[in-house]
């Protein structure tokens, strides 16, 4: 654990931050959703929705682990995919509450929590695509043959 911090830069502790937000986030939304809604899946729930924040956590957490330089990237598309359905799913339960007419079905208030936690995951993730993840990295010349140390 202390080799993964020696070198730090902000961009891995933003990357840190979002898939463990991420992981947690789609934990607590299979959870939640799942006790809310009893015999049934509630309309904003997602089966997409949640594999691609678990998946978008496990690449993020495991890259930084492993070091890997385009993580982020993969991290942040399985992120905003995510966000972006939910948002879609979301639609359905706030039509019903502008309207006035319960039609779609679905909880609003957890289909909005959940657009937060996913939407500070994304960003998090995006903004520390941009950022120095370590002291060390010096980009892909570091790779084996693209003419770093190890090419």
């Amino acid at each position: 654990m202390k080799r993964l911090f020696q070198d730090a830069k902000p961009g891995l502790y933003l990357s840190l931050a979002a898939g463990a937000i991420a992981l947690v986030g789609a934990v607590a939304y299979v959870i939640i959703y799942m006790a809310a809604a009893g015999e049934t899946v509630d309309r904003v729930f997602s089966w997409l929705t949640l594999g691609l924040m678990l998946g978008g956590a496990v690449v993020t957490l495991a890259g930084e682990a492993l070091k890997l330089p385009f993580t982020p990237i993969l991290g942040g598309a399985c992120f905003a995919v995510g966000l972006a359905n939910h948002l879609v799913e979301t639609a359905y339960p706030l039509a019903d509450v502008l309207t006035g007419v319960p039609f779609f079905g679905g909880n609003p208030t957890l289909a909005i929590a959940f657009s937060v936690v996913f939407g500070v995951a994304a960003i998090l993730n995006v903004a520390g695509a941009f950022m120095a993840h370590r002291k060390s990295f010096s980009g892909f010349s570091a790779l084996p043959g693209y003419g770093g140390e190890g090419g």
